[in-house]
């Protein structure tokens, strides 16, 4: 008997037929069929173990649930160790659907991430375009000190002060200004999109292009290319891409994206049985990832920013946000800035759901140059620092944009 087929029935044998036993033979044959990564599993052994641990776990259940096959899937697909491969519970991969279709969030929000608290002041590090915050006036890296002209004690503090539907008045600090800004919660209908904002400050001049993810097809590609026009039109001379934890997204927008910055360029996706380009030409995207249904398409305006350009990155920028970077670096010759990515560069993923409403990410596409040469897991910085957004909090001085300054020889 084959090995596969004799774990299989060995996991059968150990569990008998029941719905956490399907839901586990369904995970592991999904994994060994479309895993396309670079870690070795061995995955007949990986099914032994797994339902062998399924079956201890469903000892006195006379009929084992799928909760306690998704506690093993999940597991075992951790131990793979590859960024790009993970379990997601029936909500998580519901909510990720969301975000990738840029449907709205019917919960009235503030529009802003608050990544840090220090000496009484709470770091914005986000604020979503045409959120309620944004309409008030608050912008990237505002530090709030008061809440209704009280104080802050921490994170928590901060959250629950603002958790009302009534107005709440922020005291704020941009730079050297003090800012009172009046806001309200409301519903937020637009996807997660790139924004331009002039931090105090800078320069006359430099403007920072922030880039939070590439989720949503056929919308931040073109964004991009929509706010490097408008930088031109207001005359900007430099241009800061602030990637710092920017989670990934859509192949198609992560290709279309650095167009504006580097003119054509051309890499290459590769699954077990395909290969397809990936890049930009002249205002067109060029291929996509074989399993997504969305096509490459062509940009209505393309822009090219011929002023000088730095690029920021973090721990946490990962996948798509490691391509643009790379792209940048390698293809612009542009300096990037800040610590060693997350190592998600040279592969792609995709979600295969499970029948419980639950799906695996699985690694199925390795990048390559057009070389033929693999691309590198991390984007190496050309200028090593650490992000620190207490600090930020703390001082209200961005270290990572005074670094972008001075690289650009900006004074």
């Amino acid at each position: 008997m084959r090995p596969v087929v004799l774990a299989f029935v060995l996991l059968i044998q150990l569990v008998r037929a029941s719905p956490a036993s399907d839901l586990l033979q369904q995970a592991i044959g999904e994994l060994r069929t479309h895993y396309y990564g670079y870690s070795v599993v061995d995955w007949d052994a990986l099914a032994e173990q797994s339902g062998r641990e399924l079956a201890q776990a469903c000892t006195g259940q006379p009929q084992c649930g799928v909760e306690e096959a998704a506690r093993i899937i999940a597991r075992l697909v951790r131990n793979i160790g590859d960024g790009h491969t993970f379990y997601l519970s029936r909500e998580r991969y519901q909510q990720i659907l969301a975000r990738f279709a840029g449907k709205p969030d019917s919960r009235p929000v503030y529009g802003i991430t608050i990544p840090a608290y220090a000496d009484g002041r709470v770091l914005i590090s986000e604020v979503l375009p045409q959120s309620a915050a944004d309409l008030a006036g608050v912008r990237p890296y505002d530090r709030v000190e008061a809440v209704n002209g009280m104080p802050l004690t921490g994170l928590e503090d901060f959250r629950a002060r603002i958790n009302t539907d009534q107005p709440v008045r922020l005291t704020l600090l941009r730079g050297e200004e003090r800012l009172q800004l009046t806001l309200s919660r409301q519903p937020y209908s637009l996807p997660v999109l790139p924004t331009l904002y002039a931090p105090g400050g800078l320069p006359e001049g430099v403007l920072v292009l922030r880039i939070p993810d590439f989720a949503v097809y056929q919308q931040i590609g073109p964004r991009v290319h929509q706010l490097v026009l408008e930088a031109q039109a207001r005359g900007a001379r430099a241009l800061i891409v602030d990637l710092r934890d920017n989670s990934g997204g859509e192949e198609t927008e992560c290709s279309s994206a650095p167009g504006a910055f580097v003119g054509n360029f051309a890499l290459e996706m590769r699954t077990k049985s395909v290969a397809v380009p990936f890049g930009y030409a002249d205002g067109a995207v060029l291929g996509n990832d074989p399993k997504d249904p969305n096509p490459p398409y062509r940009l209505n305006q393309a822009a090219r920013f011929t002023g000088q350009v730095a690029v920021l990155v973090s721990p946490g920028t990962a996948s798509c946000g490691e391509i643009m970077a790379y792209v940048l670096q390698q293809f612009g010759g542009i300096k990037v800035i800040g610590q060693r990515t997350a190592g998600v560069m040279n592969t792609a993923t995709e979600f295969w759901p499970l029948a419980d409403g639950s799906a695996i990410a699985i690694t199925y596409i390795r990048t390559f140059k057009a070389n033929g040469e693999a691309l590198p897991a991390f984007v190496t910085p050309d200028v090593e620092m650490a992000y620190e957004p207490e600090a930020i909090a703390r001082t209200g001085r961005d270290a990572m944009l005074e670094k972008a300054l001075e690289v650009m020889g900006i004074r």
